[in-house]
């Protein structure tokens, strides 16, 4: 290929590649590309939707010391370091969900342990329909500038009001103080202190007085720490302690006992006023309640949040149990938040169980049920994750993942089973402040194919009673839709009964500890009794739960139509074995 070399007014070189073929351009093209790739400086990684590395160049493994082999396949949390909060990464996941980039300064770790600072910009790569191919981030080593004037306003250690150091410093510090109790097998201490009721003060006599309170509390505490120990100010009203060796549990009792009758001492104000705090402390030691920067950190917030709630003037250890569930509940919620964020939702399924008719056995209606295989703590129940989901506000995305699989599910169903029974689906009570609801399931059985008359929409009594005038409007315009809608474990939260007529309802489902209830009490059974009377006489279908054992059925045999649904006659199935009771299988 022959090339030509013309000059712009200002003598600026311009290169002409006379016309190649289409192959060759493009062969060339990607040669180019190739060898930026090479030969860049700046570290570059670029992954697949799901974040799953699949290349890097030379920089990437001379900055991070990982190779390319070790990196391929793996995700970028290798190079994570735990100087930033989880909220940190949400929200950069949230901003290029949002706006497909991303970019800032960012601690990573390489693979000799030494934290580094980085300048990144992430990218996102779609194909001409617009769905994520790939994920490009280009990184600079920012650990090289030796400005010391640049370092300092890239980032400093010093808190601006007391004097004190900052997260940062304390952070840098655990990472050394860690690697050095590993090293020579020591305890290190970790103390979250809060002064307490700070809000008051600053509240009644205003923002100025609030920061004298605590440049007076920093001055009390620096005096009254040993020099060894690492004293820096978390945020608002928040300290920490980091005692780098003698941490057992009698010395870091006696600092606490000794800083909680320092911190509670009362204040006076220049204006004469006398503000009495009420500080509480929480306690981790290494490595007996973590044994990273992170978990240690996490564990003695923890600890003071358990130390508050105890009613202040005190201060907490780790309690393990606790620890460990709350623990627990933060992998869950960061696990839910990564599973509803793939395209498979690795590791979620649906079960179906069947509402039967008693007198013949005939399957009117399945309740669609959700599964959670975790990649590490197994099979996780929904009694566990939903309220996790709820508290952490994912519990919407969690619907509306659900029904898009249940209308999928269904439409592939129709195709061989033209009887199909009706679909329940439970919805949460966050689903009712969400305007575009009714809209967008409307628009998902219509791309699914399906009729609004098969889906049942099943809505808790509390759910119902605490968004009621929300909850009366949206299910009345999807019942105008063609949507069935189920007032489920009614009898286990506030009493609808005043206003059941007010619902626009299709079924009322009672609760199974009504029928545990029935079968041992005669009051119980006559409540139970009356409520399916009202249920008839309101038009209301009915299905009763928790049916398992025969004399629990034969208690329902003068009840007249209604449904039931427990172990009695089936468990929640698996999709395969409900293909099974729809019919013959399809032929392959």
């Amino acid at each position: 290929m022959q090339n030509t070399i013309k000059y712009q007014e200002d003598r600026q070189p311009i290169i002409e590649l006379s016309a190649p073929s289409a192959g060759r351009a493009l062969k060339f093209k990607r040669q180019l590309l190739q060898h930026v790739f090479d030969h860049s400086i700046e570290s570059i990684m670029v992954t697949d939707e799901a974040g799953i590395i699949l290349q890097v160049n030379a920089a990437f493994s001379e900055i991070t010391g990982y190779s390319a082999e070790e990196a391929i396949g793996q995700t970028p949390r290798l190079v994570q370091s735990a100087r930033h909060e989880p909220g940190f990464y949400q929200q950069m996941w949230l901003q290029l969900q949002q706006s497909g980039s991303w970019s800032g300064q960012v601690w990573n770790r390489r693979k000799s342990g030494e934290v580094y600072l980085q300048w990144l910009n992430i990218n996102t790569l779609t194909d001409d329909e617009g769905r994520i191919t790939h994920r490009v981030a280009i990184g600079h080593d920012l650990s090289g500038v030796k400005s010391t004037h640049h370092e300092r306003t890239l980032f400093t250690f010093k808190d601006p009001l007391t004097q004190l150091g900052n997260r940062q410093l304390l952070t840098s510090r655990l990472d050394q103080a860690l690697a050095e109790a590993e090293r020579n097998r020591i305890r290190v201490g970790l103390m979250v202190i809060d002064v307490g009721r700070l809000r008051p003060v600053n509240e009644e006599l205003g923002l100025a007085w609030g920061d004298d309170v605590l440049r007076q509390q920093a001055r009390i505490l620096q005096a009254a720490v040993d020099e060894a120990d690492t004293l820096v100010r978390l945020q608002g009203d928040q300290f920490a302690v980091l005692r780098h060796s003698r941490a057992g549990d009698v010395t870091m009792a006696q600092l606490a006992d000794k800083l909680l009758g320092l911190l509670g001492q009362p204040i006076v104000l220049a204006d004469q006023n006398i503000v009495s705090l009420q500080p509480s402390i929480g306690i981790a030691i290494y490595p007996r309640d973590a044994t990273d920067n992170a978990g240690l950190l996490q564990a003695a917030e923890h600890a003071h949040a358990m130390a508050k709630r105890g009613g202040r003037n005190r201060f907490q250890f780790v309690d393990q149990r606790q620890h460990d569930l709350h623990h627990r509940e933060l992998l869950i919620e960061h696990s839910l938040h990564h599973v509803l964020n793939t395209a498979a939702g690795e590791g979620l399924s649906l079960h179906y169980q069947p509402q039967v008719f008693p007198g013949n056995g005939q399957i009117l209606a399945m309740e669609a049920l959700l599964r959670w295989e975790h990649p590490r703590l197994g099979a996780i129940s929904p009694a566990e994750f939903i309220p996790v989901a709820e508290q952490s506000g994912q519990s919407v995305r969690l619907d509306r993942w659900v029904i898009e699989q249940v209308c999928a599910q269904i439409a592939e169903w129709r195709c061989h089973y033209p009887q199909l029974p009706v679909v329940s689906i439970n919805l949460s009570a966050q689903q009712f402040s969400q305007p575009d609801f009714a809209d967008w399931l409307q628009a998902c059985i219509k791309e699914a194919g399906i009729q609004a008359e098969w889906l049942k929409l099943e809505v808790t009594e509390t759910a119902m009673m605490m968004h009621k005038d929300t909850c009366v409007m949206m299910l009345g315009r999807l019942r105008e839709l063609g949507f069935k809608i189920s007032l489920d474990d009614f009898g286990t939260g506030y009493s609808a009964l005043a206003c059941l007529h007010q619902f626009p309802l299709d079924e009322l489902k009672i609760d199974r500890s009504f029928m545990v209830e029935a079968s041992l009490n005669e009051r119980a059974f006559m409540l139970l009794k009356t409520i399916v009377g009202l249920a008839q006489q309101l038009s209301l279908s009915l299905v009763v739960e928790g049916v398992e054992q025969q004399h629990q059925l034969d208690l329902l045999a003068d009840f007249g139509p209604l449904m039931v649904q427990g172990y009695f006659f089936y468990r929640p199935l698996p999709v395969v074995d409900v293909m099974g009771l729809l019919g013959e299988r399809p032929a392959s």
